[in-house]
């Protein structure tokens, strides 16, 4: 919490903290992180194929930058993780993401528009 008589830039930059949010899929307890708003864009830029679509693997990235240790806090996820997160039940994927958008703050609207650029 800002200090009484902080100005507005102090209490934008107050606001760096990361925020987590646990959720339990398919009985399995997972912890999301949220991301800077540099990790953000360069998501939104990994994403985007040479033809400027959204890649296939795009949930699965997103995956991979927000689901962190519960205790720790640290990615549990790697890159070298990609090909075996394409191996999962696509309806567990499919929840696990939709829980990441919304912590995230990204919309369908987003992915919309990141295809429509």
């Amino acid at each position: 919490m800002s200090p009484p008589g902080a100005t507005l830039k102090e209490q934008l930059f107050e606001l760096t903290r990361r925020r987590y949010r646990t959720a339990k899929v398919e009985g399995i307890e997972f912890c999301f992180q949220s991301l800077t708003e540099a990790e953000r864009s360069r998501f939104e830029k990994q994403v985007l194929n040479k033809s400027g679509a959204v890649r296939d693997d795009s949930r699965r990235r997103l995956l991979i930058m927000v689901l962190v240790d519960p205790k720790d806090k640290k990615p549990y996820l790697t890159d070298s993780d990609m090909q075996e997160l394409g191996e999962l039940d696509g309806k567990l994927t499919g929840k696990l993401f939709d829980h990441a958008m919304a912590h995230t703050g990204f919309t369908d609207d987003d992915m919309e528009i990141l295809e429509k650029n």
